[in-house]
């Protein structure tokens, strides 16, 4: 019974984090549409095969049923209205694409397969090419780099002519039908329904935090990891429900705040005397306190129509010692900031806008991507070289995988090489191991070909290697179909694979290299600078004071456009045009803290200039100061963090004696010191980000001030 308590309690973990995988069942239902339209256009393909006349039934549903698949694949979640414009554009694109192979095809004869194999390196670096021309161009070069295989696959061992064309027509329609007419998820009800299992679980943790009972250490990093999970799990939702207007509710940046609060509620209260933890506990005004801030947070309840806690326990706190005294300061700081934050439903700007557009867009040449056509086209030469003089039965895979693996920086293609080789390689054991099975029962064979095809939508941008694994399992278990040979006989597949891989990732490191997220790393440097300057001396009035903020907003904005357009290059079937990541809640964050930080030390600054504070305070806001600009300069710098050794200490210190305390210095010193914390955490969590942490290492773990 004790071992299986353990795992009865894992259980509901396991299937949350399933469930995170895809908010709401949007992408679910996106693969069963394209399952659906895929499934349709095979067979009214195949059923129209008898009235063309030299040409198989099954090249025509491979047609159809790959343009489907394609213009699905490649149409981000969005609203019916939005999708249905895309899928056009995408649609047109297609066509267009299969009537200049239907051309090229017919005029060559004979020799169409082989004149089309070598047109697919122009096709794969104008493919390439578009990158830089804009989101939509950026899934359009990637989708006409892979279709055309299906061209040539159709025009094998002659040309379909206008049946090509047509086909790819009726397969665009299906899927415009499949996506546009089915059900779907309200992405408003998934968000508002994610938005209040965040709401709960961040009461629940701060009534065990503020109550003592959130346990080990262990136990408290773990519930926190869990809350930043479905922090996580709140920006996609509100990325996926932006799109269909105005959206209003808690955002992922305030849920990371409140998340920074709640640890320094449970730090505090664990850091309290047993007596004065005890008398806190027994105190009916921190109680009742404690209740208004749970049932705000779960609640949401409007600014102005709710009643601010009392923090008269926080006040009255003067007759504890000057440890005792800080810790309880803390908490009501927290509690504070937790009111502030939980309060009413405010429009999430970050989910239903882009990043402001540059005041000056260079000429269609300038934005062209040169490099990654010239990589693209080298690493398909080579690879289909190596594959011919090697006599591959199947070198069409080897620049399948070019396609798939080169991204547009060093480090992507690094990673996507490393997850297509070793999912293939996956794939292709457990096809081996099912064999037996499968052969046995062709039935249960088709029925896992089709069934697979959903999880798949829903891996290729959460775990792009399980994604290869199950769709190489699918291929060669098809191929085995088909063709009636045993799995052992497609060993070709895996040279494939790694030949494409290893042309893409040399072409990658050879040809015009450019490492990971430089171009966003620039732009975070320059954020955080701005960020340190603004922690300056305070501007003289607050019209300046207030542009700087909005300088630094814009900036943060800019920011996060940037480290979008980047993982979108990294990920071009994206289900979310928007992809969400720990940077872009970080910038926006940091800067909220930046601005605390300096209005609480101004109000520090404020009291020892009218004497209400010892002179020596303002020597220590120096060195506190010196902290924090060194963290900036140490991120900035790749440098390991800074520590301080005794500063916390000190700054306790000096705080006044209990009985002799100004209640409103003493808060404000509290607060400077919470906030400056904050500030330096969301450093660290720079230092995490993938994208800010791909060229350097940099030691990790929990700052401290």
């Amino acid at each position: 019974m004790i071992q299986v308590q353990p795992m009865l309690q894992a259980v509901p973990r396991t299937l949350l984090r399933l469930y995170r995988y895809d908010p709401g069942a949007l992408r679910l239902v996106r693969g069963l549409h394209l399952t659906l339209a895929v499934v349709i256009a095979a067979l009214a393909a195949d059923r129209l095969g008898h009235l063309a006349q030299g040409v198989p039934g099954f090249a025509l549903a491979v047609i159809c049923a790959s343009a489907a698949a394609h213009v699905l694949m490649f149409t981000p979640v969005s609203t019916r209205r939005r999708e249905l414009g895309e899928l056009v554009r995408f649609g047109s694109v297609l066509t267009g694409l299969a009537a200049l192979g239907a051309l090229i095809g017919t005029l060559s004869g004979v020799k169409a397969p082989l004149v089309l194999q070598f047109i697919w390196v122009g096709v794969v670096a104008l493919g390439f090419a578009l990158d830089g021309l804009g989101p939509f161009w950026l899934r359009a070069g990637r989708m006409i780099s892979i279709f055309w295989l299906f061209v040539i696959m159709s025009s094998t061992p002659h040309s379909p002519g206008l049946w090509l064309p047509l086909m790819t027509a009726l397969g665009v329609l299906i899927a415009m039908a499949a996506r546009i007419g089915l059900w779907r998820p309200s992405a408003h009800r998934t968000f508002e329904r994610v938005e209040d299992a965040n709401r709960k679980a961040i009461a629940d943790y701060l009534d065990r935090a503020a109550t003592g009972r959130t346990g080990s250490d262990k136990a408290g990093r773990a519930a926190l990891h869990d809350l930043a999970g479905l922090r996580a799990e709140l920006e996609l939702s509100a990325e996926l429900a932006g799109a269909e207007g105005e959206l209003r509710g808690l955002s992922a940046e305030a849920v990371a705040m409140m998340r920074l609060a709640l640890e320094v509620v449970r730090n505090a209260v664990q850091a309290l005397s047993e007596d004065t933890r005890g008398d806190l506990l027994a105190n009916e005004t921190y109680r009742s306190s404690l209740k208004q801030v749970l049932k705000r947070i779960e609640t949401g309840q409007d600014m102005a129509g709710a009643t601010r806690p009392d923090l008269q326990w926080a006040r009255s706190a003067t007759r504890f010692g000057r440890q005792d005294m800080f810790q309880i300061l803390r908490i009501a700081q927290a509690f504070d900031r937790l009111w502030q934050l939980a309060g009413g439903y405010e429009v999430i700007e970050a989910a239903a806008k882009d990043a402001p557009a540059a005041r000056e867009r260079p000429g269609i040449w300038s934005r062209i991507s040169w490099r990654l056509a010239a990589q693209s086209s080298v690493a398909a030469i080579v690879g289909y070289g190596i594959g011919h003089v090697l006599n591959l039965s199947h070198t069409y895979w080897i620049t399948i995988t070019v396609i798939v693996v080169l991204c547009s920086s060093l480090g992507a293609t690094i990673q996507k090489t490393a997850q297509r080789t070793a999912g293939t390689l996956a794939g292709f054991i457990v096809a081996m191991l099912m064999e037996p099975v499968l052969s046995k029962v062709p039935e249960f064979r088709l029925f896992l070909i089709v069934a697979l095809l959903p999880p798949i939508i829903i891996l290729f941008e959460r775990n792009y290697g399980i994604a290869v694994g199950i769709i190489s399992f699918m291929v060669l278990i098809g191929l085995e179909a088909m063709t009636g040979l045993p799995v052992s006989e497609f060993w070709d597949r895996l040279y494939d694979t790694l030949i494409g891989a290893g042309a893409g990732l040399a072409a990658a490191w050879l040809l015009f290299p450019r490492r990971s997220g430089e171009g966003v790393k620039g732009l975070a440097s320059a954020y955080l600078v701005s960020c340190k300057d603004f922690l300056g001396p305070t501007a003289d009035t607050a019209g300046t004071d207030q542009a700087a903020y909005s300088s630094l907003k814009d900036k943060a904005r800019e920011l996060i456009g940037a480290a979008q357009n980047y993982r979108a290059e990294q990920i071009p079937w994206a289900s979310s045009a928007r992809t969400s990541g720990d940077l872009d809640v970080l910038v926006i964050v940091l800067a909220d803290y930046v601005i605390l930080y300096r209005q609480a030390r101004t109000s520090v600054q404020a009291e020892v200039a009218e004497n209400r504070a010892d002179p020596s305070i303002g020597d220590l806001l120096t060195r506190m100061d010196k902290r924090v600009y060194e963290e900036f300069d140490a991120v900035l710098q790749n440098r390991a963090r800074q520590t301080v050794p005794g500063l916390a200490e000190e700054w306790l210190a000096a705080m006044p004696a209990p009985e002799t305390a100004d209640i409103d210095l003493m808060t404000d010193w509290v607060a400077t010191l919470y906030y400056a914390r904050k500030v330096v955490r969301c450093l660290q969590g720079l230092r995490q980000e993938h994208i800010w942490s791909a060229t350097s290492e940099l030691a990790a773990g929990t700052p401290d001030t």
